[in-house]
């Protein structure tokens, strides 16, 4: 929706749960060493759209939507990095069982590691504090007020759901209580409306089909 839907005006691109797992996983090396992110390179593809098919480099984005599976519980949260504020505002569906305290520790990974990707792809500049450069944390707000689900199985619905509410810039018009069941009918539908819309109208580009290798290579032959 964010690549192909010209009714959204807000500049949004996305991850996938591999971005977490890389995150989770390179952590302990940067809170030892900050560069330790030089040699990442499935991670530094992320933010330079080179990762995910239909992605867009993050320079070109304010909003950057991610889908996270919490390190601790089987439950997923979305996290909003507001390029622009430089700040993780998370979405969670389950407040009465996972508390904020929770939350909050489960996201710092994030909230560490992405400004040192940021300053490794030469994106956002080290801040100077006492004449030494300083990469700081992102400020971690959690985001209340928002539907909550009644069981154990509808996370991965109300993520998608907020994410989508976000990028209409409807969230304050989100139903609540929230039918988790009609909407899962609605993504089907909408699935297949994409796919028809992609017959229809015949806008299948590379970035749908090449590998990232390839699209790589066609990009270094463009420049040539």
């Amino acid at each position: 929706m964010a690549t192909f839907n010209k009714k959204i005006s807000k500049k949004v691109t996305t991850t996938d749960s591999f971005f977490g797992s890389m995150v989770r996983g390179i952590y302990p090396a940067v809170v030892e060493n900050s560069n330790a992110l030089a040699k990442q390179v499935s991670l530094r593809e992320y933010p330079l759209g080179e990762y995910l098919h239909c992605n867009t480099p993050w320079v070109e984005v304010d909003h950057v939507l991610m889908p996270i599976r919490m390190g601790v519980h089987a439950h997923w949260i979305l996290v909003h990095l507001d390029i622009r504020n430089r700040c993780l505002n998370v979405y969670n569906s389950c407040c009465a069982t996972i508390r904020d305290g929770e939350v909050r520790v489960d996201v710092q990974p994030f909230a560490l590691v992405i400004p040192h990707l940021m300053a490794n792809i030469d994106v956002w500049q080290p801040v100077i504090v006492n004449g030494i450069q300083r990469i700081e944390p992102l400020v971690v707000n959690l985001v209340h007020d928002i539907p909550q689900q009644s069981n154990g199985t509808d996370c991965g619905v109300f993520v998608i759901k907020y994410a989508e509410y976000f990028m209409n810039d409807m969230m304050e018009r989100m139903p609540n209580p929230f039918d988790a069941t009609s909407e899962r009918i609605y993504l089907a539908s909408q699935l297949y409306k994409h796919g028809l819309h992609k017959i229809n109208e015949g806008y299948e580009s590379d970035p749908d089909f090449l590998s990232r290798r390839e699209r790589k290579a066609r990009k270094g032959a463009n420049k040539k």
